[in-house]
């Protein structure tokens, strides 16, 4: 007999076989974790629920990127505030929220002691991802990943998966993550979402960073301290939201 899986369960398979094959190789092969600090005016976005009265609103994210023995691992913690109000845009009585992505890969090439990587691909993984907020959003996903070789790009990555949440019935999703240094001082950094859902058509989101290494000049620290502008975008059939912010980062 044949059993179906769901995505929940798949990804669960998947963590629990990174939990013992992590304690037999815990520590951190490159590991880099960032603070930033980011300000802007126009958000009225109900989907995400980045949606306020006046529209300001400041967040606060902790972002931790590290490698490790079989893979690597990817996680974000937004802490948003600002005065929210609901879809209908009365008060949602609440100053804050929360939310977070954690991002797993497992490296094929590492799990099968076999190097993969041919011409402009760097490696082959497999890889989840699990979505939380403070108000009750949950979204799986599972599937595989890599990583390019381009002129340009200090980063390049590409991941595709099988997604599901609370709000759609299965569907996918595509994310790329990317850096392009300028000189010495420049990157242009960030990510961009794509994927599909029942009511709203194509999804987009993306929040590209353009960013400064003030640290370079401060304090005579390269890449301990940024300041810039990101671009906030979520675009869908109902919703075309476009939201500059201030940002400092600080990199450790």
């Amino acid at each position: 007999m044949i059993r179906h899986f769901s995505i929940s369960q798949l990804l669960i398979a998947l963590l629990l076989f990174i939990a013992p094959v992590g304690t037999q190789s815990s520590a951190e092969e490159f590991s880099t974790t960032n603070l930033q600090l980011l300000s802007g005016s126009n958000f009225h976005d109900p989907f995400y629920g980045n949606n306020t009265s006046g529209g300001a609103m400041s967040t606060l994210t902790l972002e931790h990127f590290g490698t490790w023995a079989y893979g690597d691992n990817y996680f974000f913690v937004d802490f948003l505030s600002g005065s929210f109000v609901n879809f209908a845009g009365q008060p949602a009585g609440k100053q804050s929220r929360i939310y977070g992505e954690w991002a797993p890969r497992l490296s094929l090439s590492k799990l099968f002691a076999q190097d993969l990587s041919s011409e402009m691909f760097k490696d082959f993984y497999l890889a989840a991802q699990i979505n939380r907020d403070g108000d009750g959003f949950h979204a799986h996903m599972l599937g595989v990943g890599t990583d390019l070789d381009l002129s340009l790009f200090s980063l390049f990555s590409l991941n595709a998966y099988a997604r599901k949440d609370n709000f759609n019935s299965t569907t996918w999703q595509t994310t790329l993550v990317w850096t392009i240094p300028i000189g010495k001082l420049l990157s242009f950094e960030g990510f961009a979402d794509l994927y599909g859902s029942d009511n709203n058509g194509l999804e987009f989101t993306s929040q590209p960073q353009l960013l400064f290494d003030l640290g370079a000049l401060a304090i005579d620290s390269p890449n301990s301290m940024k300041i810039g502008l990101e671009w906030y975008f979520h675009r869908n059939r109902h919703l075309n939201s476009s939201v500059p912010q201030a940002i400092l980062k600080w990199i450790w």
